[in-house]
């Protein structure tokens, strides 16, 4: 039969150069003969289904000889195996079937579909590129987030094998670096983009403010010393420097050290450095000078800027067969006081230069709540939730507690899952001990080193923490000469394996890399799929026209009329829920907005209790001891006449008190915002997500006669725009920027305005919304809709400032003591700070809410509308062009849709093992 022939040919073409079906420069196929293959319904279901198999069988048969391979000596794992043969997939597309869609994948078809087909056309060409560059690149990369002082540099350094990064008692990382391991590389090399580092530099040398800071007197706090000394007018860059002295006073002395030498003359940055004391100096003097740029508020560009990478051979990686390049990063920690810095929008940053972000916990530190926020941090910044937490300082707690302390984890990160977690999700390890102990392993690695090695001599103890542990403080030297080589290294591996470090090795060098691998084949393949099924939708649709009667296209255009109808219809009917929705999630906005002014009421009595204890105690720092009584007797509580007082002995120990209890306030209100912030987050993204899933359930509970494959169209496209509502805005945006005119892209546009309004808040700065042009200020509306789901990020605070001072206060001076009411001072901080901060926390969750479902609304039902006009665009080309000449055009799409169908198929198959891979974990 002559549908046999046609088949055989392009089965044919197919064998001879798979994903390139084409009747040019292939006398074997007949150009003619495949205008049968459309003939009728039957023909197009009965070629599609052959090309489909033909697909899969490519991949059976590339997997079958990657099997031979793996059998005859070349080991590599099925993971990566599949993604090489995805890729060797993502070259034939690319080298053929893009070129053929080229030529004659656009013939005849609408202005405004042949945009769109050039669009989609050269972004599946780009993604292509993309991912086959990933690919031969092989390059695999872990960040590592986490506290200030959770250990992160430690542990980085513990898998290195020898203390490079800052650590312990140097000054905390404040700048991502990356650490790529090089196998045979003994000697750490540090190499950087140093433009961003020499600008910075410079900034800090023409400030001066090391030199202005070292002699500077802060004024005193006393409100009447003006009457001892003449009055003075406040110089502009007096007041300045007395805010930047605070910043100053903070700082680390290695860190105030750097900032002397930056400011010396002649002082030039290196641009590398190479060994080891060299590299740790460099990254010592890279980190202080962003650090002190953001402290005194210089500027430093941190976008678009390449990380400083450090390469040297890992010595935990040392034995290990690795594919491809593998790198750790290294983040700052979320807590360094930088006003302008955004750990979220960091997170971002590296989430498109990394597979996988490992959050670091100190188990020190399990009793605190900052790091609870951790789990929301990275799903905002990373796109999803971790899968491995790493917890430091394990030789700090004691073995009973351990699993409790897991399990605590395992609640924050997977509550759905919190045993399972506990067990497999969790990397406990003590990063000191396993350094020491795979140093002092080197060390030993031919025989018993001598004592000295590693004894010091001025500390009179060993320089080792495992060392310490084995043989004690009594007598080390001693209990070191009774152990024989063999019984000494028994007992350092037995540390090793006890600091949990080589199971933390393999967690990240083996299952992490696999996992992550896997996921990352399976998004760049879900991602291919996307747009070519686009593509093949929009083929597939020109070959039914192609076919059709007249009368069949009658039949079909009165049925989707009628569709049409009833998706109007719905879209009314689904925005009447709108107000439902909204009243559902204001209700349980109140509720928590009713909790977090119950909490915060109780911060006030906290804050007024725990700063009389710290200041009974001597805890709080006292600049000025002459001025501020010592011992418990500064500040006293006395009851009169059924009041509570509070009892001090000047002027200026009152006016401190209230400074102080502010203070203490204030904490424990930016620390309570936090959790509030994450709450309302959470419920603004479920009501988004909510708003998507009701239309979505609606279209799918249509009859499902009713324009079946339109239906598809329309579930996806909702399903592609809601993913979250950075999604959903950055579709809005590209409705409303004029990408061809501007100078951004839609992407570009969308990172330019939500940076735009965090500075406010994050650096307490006018913004300068005029810069934008008029597309992007209609965007900057509709994303300022949205409050602090956009424009705050949780791990920066808003200033509660201070409001008031002694001199309002009704005190009163008896027998040389000063006496404050402390119902009084309660009063008037619920209402003078307590107040106004539940009111403006009420007013942007609000705002908040109403401005992320009512965005979702829009773009869910703009989605559905604009599916509705393409759909209408093509009965209107095919009406038009039903009696036009189409000689070669049915031909071209035949073939080129042969390619296209073997391709979704082949890559369906490939994601189907990558799924079922690590099940098998075979190698």
């Amino acid at each position: 039969m002559e549908i046999d022939h046609a088949l055989d040919d392009v089965l044919g073409a197919f064998h001879r150069r798979p994903f390139f079906v084409s009747p040019e420069g292939d006398d074997r196929v007949q150009f003619s003969r495949l205008t049968v293959l459309n003939m009728n319904h039957d023909c197009a279901r009965r070629h599609e289904e052959i090309m489909r198999n033909a697909g899969r069988d490519w991949v059976r048969d590339n997997m079958d000889r990657d099997s031979f391979l793996i059998s005859s000596g070349r080991r590599t794992s099925i993971v990566q195996a599949l993604g090489q043969l995805q890729t060797s997939l993502f070259e034939l597309l690319w080298s053929s079937t893009i070129e053929q869609m080229k030529r004659h994948g656009d013939t005849e078809t609408l202005a405004s579909e042949s945009a769109d087909f050039q669009r989609e056309l050269v972004e599946l060409e780009k993604a292509l590129q993309e991912s086959i560059l990933r690919a031969k690149r092989q390059r695999f990369a872990i960040a590592f987030c986490g506290m200030v002082k959770a250990g992160k540099s430690l542990f980085l350094n513990a898998l290195i094998g020898e203390s490079i990064l800052p650590s312990d008692e140097l000054p905390s990382t404040a700048w991502p670096c990356r650490l790529r391991h090089v196998p045979g590389q003994k000697i750490p090399e540090l190499t950087f983009d140093d433009g961003p580092f020499v600008s910075g530099l410079k900034a800090l040398q023409n400030a001066q403010y090391g030199a202005k800071l070292k002699s500077y007197e802060p004024p005193s706090d006393d409100s009447y010393d003006f009457m001892l000394q003449p009055e003075t007018r406040v110089e502009e860059e007096d007041s300045t420097l007395k805010e930047l002295h605070a910043q100053w006073a903070d700082l680390h002395a290695v860190t105030r050290q750097n900032l002397d030498r930056f400011e010396r003359p002649g002082y030039i940055l290196p641009n590398k450095a190479k060994g080891h004391a060299e590299v740790k100096a460099l990254l010592g003097i890279l980190n202080d000078i962003i650090r002190l740029c953001f402290r005194f508020k210089l500027p430093f560009q941190m976008h678009d800027v390449e990380w400083p990478l450090l390469t040297v051979e890992f010595n935990s990686l040392r034995n290990l067969q690795i594919d491809g390049i593998y790198e750790f990063i290294d983040l700052p920690g979320i807590g360094e006081r930088f006003e302008t810095f955004s750990f979220e929008s960091m997170v971002r940053l590296v989430a498109k230069d990394s597979n996988a972000i490992v959050p670091v916990i100190s188990f020190k530190e399990l009793a605190r709540s900052d790091w609870k926020a951790l789990p929301a941090i990275v799903a905002n910044g990373f796109g999803g939730r971790a899968s491995v937490v790493v917890c430091t300082h394990l030789d700090q707690i004691h073995g009973e507690n351990k699993n409790e302390q897991l399990i605590a984890v395992s609640k924050v990160f997977w509550p759905g899952n919190v045993q399972r977690a506990a067990q497999s999700s969790i990397i406990p390890c003590s990063s000191l001990m396993g350094l020491s102990a795979r140093a002092l392993l080197d060390m030993s690695t031919h025989s018993k080193p001598r004592f000295d090695q590693f004894w010091d001599r001025n500390r009179k103890s060993v320089t080792h923490a495992c060392a310490e542990k084995i043989l004690g403080t009594g007598q080390p030297k001693e209990n070191y000469n009774r152990m024989n080589e063999h019984l000494w290294r028994d007992k350092l591996e037995w540390e090793m394996r006890e600091s949990g470090l080589p199971a933390a090795i393999n967690k990240l060098s083996r299952e992490m890399v696999d996992q992550a691998k896997q996921r990352a084949f399976l998004m760049e393949s879900e991602g291919i799929r996307k747009q070519l099924r686009k593509i093949m939708s929009a083929q597939e649709r020109k070959l039914l026209e192609a076919r059709r009667s007249k009368r069949e296209f009658d039949l079909a255009k009165r049925d989707y009329d009628n569709a049409r109808a009833k998706f109007v219809s719905l879209i009314d009917s689904w925005n009447a829920t709108k107000l439902r929705l909204e009243q559902k999630y204001e209700h349980g906005l109140s509720l928590g907005l009713k909790k977090l002014t119950e909490k915060a009421e109780g911060y006030i009595g906290e804050a007024i209790k725990k700063t009389l204890t710290d200041w009974s105690l001597g805890t709080i720092k006292q600049e000025e001891s002459d001025m501020i009584g010592k011992g418990p007797d500064s500040a006293t509580v006395k009851q009169k006449k059924g009041t509570t007082v509070l009892v001090v002995r000047s002027v200026a120990n009152a006016e401190e008190f209230l400074r102080l209890s502010q203070w203490e306030l204030q904490t424990l209100l930016n620390k309570e915002k936090q959790f509030f912030v994450t709450s309302v987050r959470k419920i603004a993204e479920e009501a988004r997500a909510e708003r998507f899933r009701q239309l979505k359930d609606e279209i799918t509970h249509l009859d499902p006669r009713i324009q079946p494959v339109l239906r598809e169209e329309i579930i996806d496209d909702l399903s592609n725009q809601s993913t979250d509502i950075r999604r959903v805005l950055f579709n809005q945006i590209k409705n409303r920027i004029k990408t061809v005119k501007t100078r951004h892209t839609a992407s570009t546009a969308f990172r330019a305005i939500e940076e735009t309004l965090a500075k406010p808040l994050l650096s307490q700065q006018e913004t300068n919304s005029e810069a934008l042009e008029d597309g992007e200020q209609q965007a900057l509306k509709s994303v300022d809709d949205l409050g602090f789901m956009l424009r705050a990020p949780i791990s920066a605070f808003a200033t509660i400032p201070f409001v008031f001072g002694l001199p309002i206060w009704p005190w009163m001076i008896c027998s040389k003591s000063i006496h404050l009411p402390v119902d009084v001072i309660e009063s008037r901080y619920r209402e003078e700070i307590l107040v106004p901060w539940i009111r403006s926390l009420a007013e942007e969750s609000r705002k908040t809410l109403a401005g992320v479902i009512s965005t979702s609304s829009q773009v869910a039902k703009e989605a559905v509308e604009h599916a509705l006009d393409r759909e209408d665009l093509r009965y209107q080309r095919e009406s038009e062009q039903r009696q036009k000449h189409r000689q070669g055009m049915v031909q071209h799409m035949i073939a080129l849709n042969s390619s296209l169908w073997a391709a979704d198929s082949a890559l369906q198959l490939i994601q189907e093992k990558l799924i079922d891979s690590l099940k098998t974990s075979a190698i």
